[in-house]
């Protein structure tokens, strides 16, 4: 039996900058959009969460190393600009979402876009699961029936609308670095 040695690609490829570079942009455009320009829209209830869009996707579609990574910056992002809780609360949960969903997509389900949408689903039901837990720790007076009909339920059906549009710049920027898995 022969074992053939596999080519290991180094850091400073070109196609781990490119991969690096176009993820970059698309977690950045995505919490300018989710911090700027949602909230200023007045017909919308509450704002989407398109950080954790884009790293559920890039988890699905390139695998929990890159979730990781991507949630990391996307939870920083979003502590920068002033949407999130704490300064480690956000980017651990977009991180330990990211490979969360990178690893559950591998092992058990397809990765295509009915899964896709079952993961950012779940994603989000655990975002406003944290959004409830930081407001019940902070706040001193907590109305649990509004804050389900004005913060939790209204963001939670405006990011599953905004998934549908967003699933296609996700899955574009990672097509291109796994033509070869498309083939087969």
């Amino acid at each position: 039996m022969e074992f053939k040695e596999q080519k290991r690609q180094d850091f400073f490829s070109s196609q781990n900058i490119g991969k690096i570079l176009l993820f970059t942009i698309l977690i950045f455009f995505s919490g300018i959009l989710q911090s700027s320009l949602f909230p200023a829209l007045a017909m919308l209830p509450a704002s989407p969460d398109l950080v954790l869009i884009a790293v559920i996707g890039l988890a699905v579609y390139d695998g929990e190393r890159s979730g990781a990574v991507a949630g990391i910056g996307g939870g920083v992002l979003l502590e920068a600009l002033g949407g999130g809780a704490h300064i480690l609360l956000m980017p651990l949960f977009y991180m330990l979402c990211g490979y969360i969903f990178g690893i559950v997509s591998r092992v058990f389900l397809n990765r295509n876009f009915i899964s896709w949408l079952l993961y950012i689903l779940i994603g989000t039901a655990l975002r406003g699961a944290l959004s409830l837990f930081h407001l019940m720790l902070t706040e001193v007076d907590v109305n649990i029936y509004l804050m389900f009909t004005e913060v939790i339920i209204p963001e939670y059906f405006i990011t599953l609308i905004c998934a549908v549009p967003m699933y296609f710049p996700v899955r574009a920027a990672s097509r291109p670095f796994h033509k070869k898995i498309e083939m087969e």
